[in-house]
C-alpha cells in the first residue's frame, strides 16, 4: 500500500494522511496486519521483505498483510501474492 488516496483514502492536507494506526509515519519496512495475529511490533519478513507491523487496515483480516510501497506503480505491479511469512525474534 501507499499513503496515498488509492491504498488510504486520505490526500496530503488531510490529518492523519501517512499516519499508521500505531501512531508513527509510514514508510519503507511498514506492514499493516490484524493485531490479533500479529501485534504491532512484530518483526517478519514476506517473501524478501523485511519489515515490522505498524498499521491496521480495512481490508486487513486474519492472516491477510499489506506491506508499504511507496510508489503507487511499484505497489500495482507488486500486486497481491501469496508469499512465505517469517516472524523474527
Amino acid at each position: 500500500y501507499t499513503s496515498g488516496f488509492e491504498s488510504c483514502g486520505k490526500r496530503p492536507r488531510d490529518k492523519g494522511y501517512g499516519i499508521t494506526a500505531s501512531g508513527t509515519k509510514a514508510g519503507p519496512g511498514t506492514i499493516a496486519a490484524d493485531p490479533r495475529i500479529f501485534p504491532f511490533g512484530t518483526r517478519l519478513v514476506v517473501g524478501s521483505y523485511r519489515g515490522v507491523v505498524r498499521d491496521t487496515g480495512g481490508a486487513i483480516k486474519g492472516r491477510r498483510l499489506d506491506l508499504f510501497i511507496g510508489d503507487l506503480k511499484a505497489a500495482r505491479k507488486f500486486g497481491r501474492q501469496t508469499l512465505k511469512v517469517t516472524v523474527l525474534k
